[in-house]
């Protein structure tokens, strides 16, 4: 079967959403609970104009360079050389991130779902039906991530009926201290990386009508799905609860009973288990597609590779701590670089297009 990377509208924004749920939507609450306490939730929301940035920032680059790819952008703005260079940085940015999701996936699965499987196991089960996922490029990703943005859907409505349980006491006062809440921003932030797969996913919608809208639509949706998902956590369990447990929404799901749901947690589990495969296809896709195109080798062969350099990553990952220290120390980077190319590249365009507008009008004259 031959590579096709075509996509949908739909299916773009169901990657740019797939391509930022992870495990932080299991652990998100805890983080920034530690330093914004009961407002933890309001330094998700400001967190989240990062991802709108990067979306905003792919769709302007995306019609000035006239729908190129996303190679070829970097060719035509920064050289052959830079290009390369780009290309790399972004491999061995989402390799890690697939790399991480991995090790992050068995860390949970060995806890609450599986603890009587070893961990390579479960490694090499993911290894492979990744590799049948993503194997034949972008299409059936773009398919995976639209079935499954509707169980994220269903997990959101889920979380929300929880509300019920809480108190609002333990999301009270609002906006008492503006500084715990920016300084809890940064730790939302990791959870919305990801998104830049737009800067190489937008290139290949086939029937392009607002894209813009598509990637904003996807974005305010999952700052949605994280804000609440830490509200409700908070509001029912307390921040002090919610710190210092390892995976606040489970915790809280495994104390409750809702009316049809036998096993809470197990359902949650369920249901993350389908949205962690996804967007382990996302990252690795974009990780493959980019040393393909940094090395001018058959695609096919660049995800074998990074998926072989994900699977020895992910074992350097796990227990759970050494993963949460690699990404703290890497994360701050590979977000800022993501984020960066997107800004300069948009700079650099308008200047170019403010030359070429000022050559034309003198000419004119």
């Amino acid at each position: 079967m031959n590579i096709s990377n075509k996509i949908t509208e739909n299916q773009y924004r169901s990657i740019v959403e797939s391509s930022m749920v992870a495990v932080g939507i299991l652990t998100l609450s805890r983080g920034v609970s530690r330093s914004a306490y009961h407002e933890g939730w309001i330094s998700v929301i400001l967190g989240g104009i990062y991802p709108i940035i990067v979306v905003l920032a792919a769709d302007f680059i995306d019609k000035k360079m006239n729908g190129c790819s996303f190679e070829k952008i970097n060719d035509k703005i920064y050289g052959k050389f830079l290009s390369k260079i780009i290309l790399i940085t972004f491999f061995i940015k989402f390799a890690i991130y697939g790399a991480s999701i991995l090790s992050g996936f068995v860390n949970v699965a060995k806890i609450v779902i599986i603890p009587f499987i070893s961990p390579y196991v479960i490694l090499a089960v993911l290894f492979f039906i990744t590799s049948y996922a993503t194997i034949n490029g972008l299409t059936l990703v773009g398919r995976l991530c639209e079935v499954v943005s509707y169980l994220l859907v269903f997990l959101v409505i889920m979380m929300n009926s929880l509300l019920f349980e809480g108190h609002m006491i333990n999301v009270k006062p609002l906006f008492s201290s503006f500084k715990n809440i920016i300084s809890a921003v940064p730790n939302s932030l990791f959870s919305y990386t990801g998104v830049e797969m737009s800067y190489i996913t937008i290139h290949f919608i086939t029937n392009k009508s607002n894209p813009k809208k598509a990637g904003l639509q996807a974005v305010l949706f999952i700052v949605f799905t994280y804000a609440s998902n830490v509200f409700v956590v908070i509001y029912c369990l307390g921040w002090e609860i919610t710190s210092k447990n390892s995976y606040p929404i489970l915790f809280l799901a495994s104390t409750l009973e809702i009316p049809l749901i036998e096993n809470l947690r197990t359902t949650l589990m369920v249901i993350w288990s389908f949205i962690i495969f996804r967007i382990l296809t996302c990252d690795f896709f974009a990780a493959a597609y980019s040393l393909s195109k940094a090395f001018n080798m058959k695609y096919k062969v660049s995800l074998i590779i990074t998926l072989i350099l994900g699977l020895i990553g992910s074992i350097f990952m796990m227990p759970e701590y050494n993963r949460v220290n690699i990404l703290d120390k890497v994360t701050p980077y590979t977000m800022g670089f993501g984020v960066l190319w997107g800004v300069i590249t948009t700079i650099i365009i308008i200047i170019k297009n403010k030359k070429v507008s000022n050559n034309s009008y003198k000419k004119g004259d």
